[in-house]
């Protein structure tokens, strides 16, 4: 059995994580706040130390009032005041400089920290970022840009609130050291309690993280406008507001369980330290009538009574905010820790010959291979269509090709070189992609929307309207009375906005993956959305902007497919046959057996 008073090496490891994550991030901090992080600190301090010094100045004055009825001398209790009121005045006045350096402080560090993590994010490969401890890890850390100056505030408090502990502790002493003992005693079982308290309702929320994702998801997909005309079809509203309103009461009821454990433990502490307080206070009161005391020390001791059982919850709490922001820096550390790939220095220039050799590729947890022993080779200016059933390994396929996703068995290579070699930078800056799941940048003008293809070099706008028209949009521009600037979504502009279609956003992808005239362009299921004339048109300005470059291209459409050089079948993960169009019909294979039944569904 674990002797719980003995510290055990799994202990002396999490103190030393939690120690480092402290250091971390106070790096993190002391980068980005600056010099005016030395004025805050400094109205922390001042704010320790002043309420014992008001509370010692405050029973002064009361005990100078009452020897003024007989001496008829104010002078004392006046200066006192001046005094009283030169410390709240300059309080005021740090006060108030230090919470807008707070103010800019925090900006500053939210803005840098989320910067860190969203690029640490974007550098995390692929396969990891789909999994789901890689984002119950993201989860955690998402919003750590507002918590940061937390953290830091919340470890610095332990200093302060001690600080401010021992002030007020040498001031009662000095007082009567048998109250000071009995408020101690009496203060801290209720903190400890708290403590507690704390402790459990964070473990909770970490432990919990998926339910907390799941129903964010589902409010998302709700207020989404692309999936809440679907929910409203299929009635699903009702079911989905009730599973993600569970998620959340199930959250309540755990939190309002443990405060019903320590419910009546809190209130007996509570009732405890208010007598304590009371019988304090009566034992100063007899001190006075017998003489034995000045006036003064009654308003003296209450206040620093006050003053000390505050002391002593604000240092257990505080310890119970820095727990929490270590547990939180410490994610925060692990996730910018989180491994970035290696990259190879081999620069590519041009456009690449690229072979896959027996590559195989399983996701994690599955148990059947997506891509399994293919090989393949495509030279520059080669065209290349990859047909096959839903869930054959298309997408994996160009996913693989792009280096999102590394093979666990089997090689690629770029010009004869492994990929792992080469220097991923410049591979994709080779690449166009355009995926299913094409982006929308709803908040970007619609020359930006086709900009964002290749925003190495300031926008052209010749080159955005001869993109526009490749992807059947070339009088799209005059629909809009601000032409190129027009916003793309109602929901960031009241005036120079409009919504497009699903097709119409399909298109402006295209576009962009025009305007970036790259050597190597891959297309998964690029025109779903479009009607068939402005797919033909589409594919016949790809293949001839194409003709000395490489394309690569997902469809279910066979009037697309047949155009390719070189066309690959593709079922449950194995290339089962290669060709051209006219190669394949006439093996009589699954590409034959796909092709008639599209023909013949035109047909009838």
């Amino acid at each position: 059995m674990r002797n719980k008073n003995k510290q055990t090496p799994e202990d002396s490891e999490k103190a030393h994580i939690s120690l480092k994550a402290i250091w971390y991030v106070m790096k993190v901090y002391r980068k980005t706040a600056g010099k005016k992080r030395f004025l805050v600190t400094f109205n922390n301090l001042y704010s320790s130390v002043i309420p014992s010094v008001t509370a010692v100045l405050g029973g002064l004055a009361l005990t100078e009032i009452v020897e003024a009825t007989q001496t008829h001398n104010l002078a004392p209790f006046l200066l006192i005041i001046a005094a009283l009121a030169f410390i709240q005045f300059f309080g005021i006045v740090l006060g108030r400089y230090a919470s807008l350096f707070e103010m800019e402080i925090q900006r500053k560090v939210y803005t840098e920290v989320t910067r860190m993590i969203a690029l640490k994010y974007v550098e995390v490969p692929l396969a990891e970022r789909e999994s789901k401890e890689f984002l119950d890890k993201f989860e955690r850390v998402i919003d750590f840009g507002n918590n940061v100056n937390s953290v830091i505030k919340g470890v610095s408090n332990i200093g302060y609130s001690v600080l401010s502990l021992v002030t007020i502790l040498v001031t009662t002493i000095a007082t009567s050291w048998i109250i000071t003992l009995i408020i101690i005693i009496s203060s801290i079982p209720y903190s400890i309690l708290s403590l507690k308290l704390s402790m459990r309702q964070r473990d909770n929320w970490r432990k919990h993280t998926s339910d907390r994702r799941k129903a964010f998801d589902i409010r998302n997909r709700i207020i989404h406008s692309n999936s809440s005309l679907e929910i409203e079809v299929n009635g699903l509203a009702e079911y989905l507001v009730s599973k993600m309103v569970k998620l959340s009461q199930e959250a309540t009821r755990r939190d309002i369980e443990d405060y019903k454990r320590f419910f009546w433990p809190s209130n007996v502490m509570r009732f405890t330290e208010t007598i304590t307080s009371f019988v304090s206070l009566t034992f100063v009161a007899l001190k006075i009538v017998a003489g034995e005391m000045a006036v003064g020390r009654f308003a003296t001791v209450r206040n620093l009574l006050s003053q000390l059982s505050s002391s002593i919850t604000a240092l257990f709490a505080g310890i119970a905010d820095a727990n929490e922001g270590i547990v939180n820096a410490t994610d925060y550390m692990e996730f910018m820790a989180t491994p970035s790939p290696v990259y190879g220095n081999i620069k590519v220039e041009r456009t690449p010959k690229i072979e896959f050799r027996n590559v195989s590729f399983t996701y994690p947890h599955a148990t059947e291979k997506a891509i399994d022993n293919v090989s393949f080779v495509l030279n520059p200016g080669d065209s290349l269509a990859i047909v096959g059933e839903n869930g054959a390994g298309k997408t994996t396929l160009i996913k693989l090709l792009i280096g999102a996703y590394q093979p666990q068995d089997g090689m690629i290579f770029v010009n004869d070189e492994p990929l792992e070699q080469i220097d991923r930078r410049s591979y994709l800056e080779q690449i166009g992609a355009l995926f299913q799941d094409y982006s929308r940048y709803e908040f970007a003008t619609l020359g930006e929307n086709v900009w964002y293809g290749d925003i190495t070099k300031k926008m052209n706008k010749s080159r955005v309207r001869a993109a526009l028209e490749k992807a059947g949009l070339g009088a799209f521009e005059k629909k809009f009375t601000n032409g190129l600037d027009q916003i793309l979504s109602k929901n960031y502009s009241k005036d120079n906005a409009t919504d497009l279609s699903g097709g119409q956003w399909q298109r402006l992808s295209i576009a962009r993956a025009f305007y970036r005239e790259s050597n190597i362009l891959l297309l998964d299921e690029p025109t779903s959305a479009v009607d068939a004339k402005a797919e033909y048109e589409i594919f016949k300005n790809i293949l001839e902007h194409q003709q000395d470059r490489t394309t690569v291209i997902i469809s279910h459409r066979f009037s697309t497919v047949r155009k390719a050089k070189k066309i690959m079948v593709i079922s449950h993960g194995k290339v089962i046959e290669q060709g051209t169009h006219q190669e394949l019909i006439t093996q009589g294979g699954l590409y034959k057996e796909m092709f008639d039944l599209q023909a013949e569904g035109y047909v009838n």
